[in-house]
């Protein structure tokens, strides 16, 4: 047939399909290309690993000029406030980029995300719909499919992925880059290309001020309890002493240490006057921190109340009030009498 074909100058199979069908589409330069370190600064979100029925999804912010991560964390929600959380952690480590280029997700293009970046003077930059290679990070998650899923997928618990995706990060910023393989200065991993080298400095202050409305700091008591305003909620009582994170974003308080999520609760914020209007539906997660010490009594969900509103304080009855001594054990007439007897 193929002979016959090219005797007769016949088309060849399908000639007239191939004919309908339009020019190959040739991939343009990369319309966001680093010129210099801090320049670029590239983030998304990705389906990591299903646990317990529930997605596991790896966040990333990566530095696009020499391709070292400057945060990233495996975390169970891929909502505003982790955004929000890991580009805290990314500003407060490595200074601000001149722009942070995302995709057109809703998280990306929230209020509080965008007016965070303009406040720092960090523009916002979107790749075309469609068209997910403009954004350098792709290829990053391209490696993690490669290097990190398997191991992921074998983990039983949450601790153990977000073990196995800190293990993947060290691996993939000391390992040589195929963008670094003819760099004069010998340096081929993402951490030696970017060193030392920070963005534009930020005050610690502005930071606080500008991620305030989402974002506390508190210390955890000896009863794993933190205090929030006018609200004592539990955060973990293996934790004892130690700093936390508390962040409230879209009508969800969120009790975090070192990117661990350890309490979630829903919450009513005044966000004019910063103030918690309430707290309810209490969310505890399993962590490492958790206490090796047994609890001498279980309580179940009716019993142990995680969130409780604190009490105003009068301090003119206080100060008025005279102490009373209570007694050790209500002893009856008849108890009294027989102590009474023993003593003679």
């Amino acid at each position: 047939m193929a002979i016959n074909r090219q005797v007769h100058g016949a088309p060849g199979p399908w000639q007239s399909a191939r004919d309908d069908q339009p020019d190959a589409v040739s991939f343009k330069h990369l319309p966001y290309r680093p010129a210099y370190r801090h320049h670029l600064w590239f983030t998304d979100i990705r389906y990591l690993v299903q646990l317990d029925g529930s997605w596991v999804y790896s966040i990333c912010i990566i530095e696009g000029y020499s391709r070292k991560i400057v945060a990233g964390m495996a975390s169970p929600h891929q909502d505003l406030t982790a955004i929000l959380q890991i580009l805290f952690a990314a500003l407060a480590e490595y200074g601000c980029p001149q722009a942070v280029v995302s995709d057109n997700g809703s998280v990306f293009r929230a209020g509080d995300y965008v007016a965070i970046l303009r406040a720092l003077a960090i523009e916002p930059f979107y790749i075309e719909k469609g068209k997910p290679w403009q954004n350098m990070i792709e290829a990053h998650f391209k490696v993690q499919l490669r290097l990190a899923d398997f191991h992921c997928e074998q983990a039983q618990t949450f601790e153990d992925v977000q073990n196995q995706h800190a293990a993947f990060i060290e691996t993939f910023h000391t390992t040589p880059h195929w963008a670094h393989r003819k760099r004069v200065d010998g340096h081929r991993t993402p951490v030696e290309v970017l060193g030392w080298l920070r963005g534009r400095g930020v005050e610690p202050t502005r930071l606080r001020e500008l991620f305030g409305r989402t974002e506390f700091l508190r210390t955890v008591n000896r009863y794993g309890v933190v205090s929030v305003q006018r609200f004592y909620l539990y955060a973990e009582n293996g934790l004892s002493r130690q700093r936390v994170s508390i962040w409230i974003c879209e009508g969800q308080l969120r009790i975090e240490y070192h990117q661990t999520l350890l309490a979630r609760y829903r919450c009513s914020y005044d966000a004019k006057h910063g103030q918690l209007q309430d707290v309810n539906e209490p969310i505890l997660y399993p962590t490492p921190f958790a206490s090796p010490q047994l609890e001498l009594i279980e309580l179940d969900d009716a019993q142990w109340l995680k969130c409780q509103r604190r009490p105003l304080k009068n301090y003119t009855r206080r100060i008025a009030m005279l102490p009373e001594q209570l007694s050790f054990i209500d002893l009856g007439a008849s108890a009294l009498l027989l102590l009474a007897f023993k003593a003679m």
